[in-house]
């Protein structure tokens, strides 16, 4: 087998190494291959930024690899690292001012940490952070895990790495899980952690750079993956589904479990143009947030009717139910209450909830259950933030594989990998082409559902043929 490697164009350090059988083979590998030969990244063993990495083929490619250096952990250039030394602490009288009067101290907590305290003390006194921004850095076998942030005072501290750690599903952990993920931090980094973040992840704050691959290895040993950074699949977030709600269609947590069966290499090792988020919502409720904060949202709808329980209506009338208000309020006005029995329209219900969710003692979901697909969804980017867009209302959801769900979900991506611009979200990238274009990427039918405004604007579908052009 011929190797192919990427490296360091400084160091020489192999940032990933494949064969060429692997890539005629296998589809993601070729991507991935084609990703980091464009990839501006930060090499892990010298922080040196490179533009492009060094590829290497055959023999010459297994001697740069046998003479590689091992990971060392050296900061940046030598001429940076030379008579450098991380301030000892001093006086904080700032932050001691913040440990007066009656209540607990974030301070006093901070303290305990191997936080660098006068990073903070700085950032009071200027009234601007001291941190910077970074980039990433591929270790081998993470080549998307890990984070450097900059220092904007290498007098105090050199910078700090932190890295992700995906969470169970539900976030459901166990006491063992955090005080093993808390043994490792204190080992490790800083002894901080970031639970959870916006992303639904953990992050390992401060961990220097020659204890990255150690803090990869510990979490591994224990059952524990990361990732979720640079150009991938980033962290998938999931409501807390049948586990806990009443009102689930789907098992979200389920769902996102084989999810990462499925998708966990596209975590690790980048290869879209830009990052892609998924999320998983168990209704049309949404509690994950995902037809606001993901490219690809998941969310459990039924097809049928709710169903509605005349005698527990009545009960919960008599018992001063107001369902004259819930008739009122219905969006699409699809309910007709006589005082006796509850009749709803099928042209006109929308299977938004909110009957639902205001009498759920008696009116229930339907039980033709699936999955939703709704793309385009984020809050920050070159259009702003962008509501999610429905691509297919209806697919099962046949557990334990989704695949049908899944493979839909594939189209998106490979439509995105494809047509998508260098940093341009899926979003940006729907709005720049139009509904209509990106529905013929993907292969799904146009549907009256995929709208910018429900009952207002429709999206329009039409082929230049039919124009007479």
């Amino acid at each position: 087998m011929t190797t192919v490697i990427m490296a360091c164009p400084t160091c020489g350090f192999v940032i990933a190494d494949f064969t060429e059988e692997q890539m005629a083979a296998e589809e993601r590998v070729a991507k991935r291959y084609q990703y980091l030969k464009k990839k501006q990244t930060l090499c892990p063993n010298c922080l040196i930024a490179t533009k492009r990495l060094k590829e290497l083929r055959g023999a010459e490619a297994d001697e740069a690899k046998a003479a590689a250096p091992v990971f060392s952990g050296e900061i940046l250039t030598p001429e940076e690292v030379e008579g450098f030394e991380e301030a000892e602490a001093a006086e904080t009288p700032l932050l001691d001012e913040l440990e007066n009067g009656p209540w607990p101290s974030h301070v006093t907590e901070l303290k305990k940490s191997k936080y660098h305290m006068m990073m903070y003390e700085e950032g009071m006194r200027l009234r601007q952070t001291q941190w910077g921004f970074g980039g990433y850095v591929s270790l081998p076998g993470v080549a998307a895990g890990i984070l450097v942030r900059a220092s904007a005072r290498p007098d105090i501290a050199r910078g700090a790495n932190f890295m992700r750690m995906l969470a169970p599903s539900g976030g459901y952990y166990t006491t063992d899980m955090l005080r093993t993920v808390c043994d490792i931090t204190d080992e490790h980094a800083y002894g901080l952690l970031h639970l959870h973040s916006a992303g639904g992840d953990i992050e390992i704050l401060g961990i220097p750079t020659e204890d990255l691959e150690p803090t990869v290895k510990a979490l591994n040993e224990h059952g524990f993956d990361v990732g979720s950074t640079s150009d991938a699949y980033r962290n998938s977030v999931d409501c807390l589904g049948m586990s806990r709600c009443d009102v689930a269609l789907t098992d979200s947590m389920g769902m996102r479990d084989a999810w990462y069966k499925r998708y966990l290499d596209d975590v690790q090792y980048p290869r879209f143009p830009h990052k892609l988020k998924v999320r998983f919502s168990g209704c049309p409720n949404d509690c994950a947030r995902a037809q606001q904060k993901s490219g690809i949202a998941l969310v459990g709808v039924f097809r049928d009717l709710p169903r509605v329980d005349g005698d527990r209506l009545t009960e919960w009338v008599g018992r001063g139910g107001d369902m004259n208000a819930i008739v009122r309020m219905c969006p699409t006005r699809a309910m007709i209450w006589d005082g006796k029995s509850l009749e709803i329209d099928a042209d006109s219900c929308v299977r938004c909830m909110f009957c639902i969710n205001k009498c759920s003692y008696a009116i229930r979901p339907g039980v033709d259950r699936g999955v939703a697909i709704v793309v385009g969804a984020k809050f920050r980017g070159k259009y702003g933030p962008l509501l999610g867009k429905v691509l297919t209302p209806f697919v099962p959801a046949n557990p334990p594989d989704y695949n049908e769900v899944f493979e839909i979900a594939d189209r998106v991506a490979d439509a995105f990998d494809e047509h998508a611009r260098r940093k341009e979200r899926l979003g940006d990238m729907i709005f720049r082409v139009g509904m209509d274009q990106f529905t013929e990427w993907v292969g799904v039918e146009p549907s009256p559902r995929q709208m910018a405004e429900p009952r207002t604007n429709v999206y329009y579908h039409w082929k230049a043929e039919e124009l007479g052009r």
